[in-house]
């Protein structure tokens, strides 16, 4: 399974800026609206290359813990 990662970063005004990485294809957009539903909408997007890659199958599993 590849490598996934998230970086987030949040500046002193509360800008919140999320960079991922080991999504092939779209399958970064579901990961993204995740974050989205978590932090808010998402207010401009860049894609990589790896956007352009051919897609994976990716799952999810969220938890939600008190």
């Amino acid at each position: 399974m590849p490598q996934r990662e998230y970086q987030i970063t949040i500046s002193p005004d509360g800008h919140v800026q999320l960079h991922v990485e080991g999504f092939k294809g779209k399958g970064c957009l579901d990961a993204v609206k995740l974050f989205e539903q978590i932090v808010g909408e998402v207010k401009s997007q860049q894609t990589t290359s790896e956007f352009y890659e051919p897609e994976e199958l990716v799952q999810y599993r969220q938890e939600l813990r008190n």
